[in-house]
């Protein structure tokens, strides 16, 4: 692996905790499209579970800061929400091999265009303190953790970008807990499906060093690291940003990666 590509390997993790620790949304909106960039010789298969690996990674690296700041959750609706996610992710992985690469890149282009649309629109709600959140918004949460999940399982987009929209329209989420819940349920849901990646039949004949299975262990293991070592700093920034302009700048930055990929995989191919 080139000098260069290590470089821009670790400004990815830089990048991908930033995003996961302010936004809640996993770093696999941003590596998708980048790892597309840097390897385009790589089946989408390999980027999607290779994405989703350093989601979780870069989730379990978060969550022992949130562990430390003690933001409370619903412990039942996050083991309910990450089931509902880890089969969903599953079936998706599945699926996107009966998908051409066009149509995985065009489901990722329109789902971050639809989810940059619906958060940028989104207003501010009045946050009501509710202990005991009814089994209705439970259902809506499991139905919305399976809808992300599909999607995140084609395209390896990393089910909190999806997830961090739709958990923060459940009545009783905070906008605090979205991060905690999305990264909780990124790392049930990656610890899920890291098994098949690893024991599904690898077909392809890939040059590049650490692959095993669909997932490429050279490229987690460096986006990792530079992501553990950026962890504090996105902490602390975490703390300062206010929820209005974290919602907005959260939907520029999903319809810039859509328009990014768009323009990858249908101008210039």
């Amino acid at each position: 692996m080139a000098i260069s590509t290590v470089f821009i390997l670790l400004i990815c993790g830089i990048c991908t905790n930033m995003v996961s620790a302010i936004f809640g949304i996993g770093g696999g909106v941003l590596m998708v499209p980048i790892l597309r960039t840097l390897f385009p010789e790589l089946p989408i298969q390999v980027i999607s579970a290779t994405s989703l690996t350093i989601v979780m990674c870069t989730a379990l690296i978060n969550l022992l800061f949130f562990h430390k700041q003690k933001i409370k959750i619903d412990h039942i609706n996050m083991i309910l929400w990450s089931i509902a996610m880890v089969i969903s992710v599953q079936i998706g992985f599945e699926l996107s091999f009966y998908f051409s690469t066009a149509i995985i890149s065009l489901i990722f282009t329109v789902s971050l265009s639809a989810l940059a649309i619906k958060t940028f629109l989104n207003r501010s709600r009045t946050q009501i303190e509710v202990f005991n959140m009814s089994p209705m918004e439970r259902a809506k949460g499991s139905i919305s953790c399976c809808g992300g999940g599909l999607i995140a399982g084609i395209t390896g987009i990393g089910g909190g970008s999806i997830l961090a929209p739709l958990v923060g329209q459940l009545k009783g989420v905070k906008t605090q807990q979205i991060a905690v819940y999305t990264n909780y349920m990124m790392i049930i849901g990656g610890i899920g499906n890291l098994y098949g990646y690893l024991t599904r039949v690898f077909p392809y004949d890939v040059s590049l060093s650490g692959q095993l299975g669909y997932v490429n262990f050279l490229v987690v293991g460096i986006v990792t690291l530079s992501s553990f070592g950026m962890s504090f700093f996105s902490m602390k920034l975490r703390g300062l940003m206010n929820p209005a302009l974290t919602r907005k700048l959260l939907a520029i930055i999903l319809f810039c990666i859509a328009a990014y990929m768009c323009i990858l995989e249908f101008v210039f191919r």
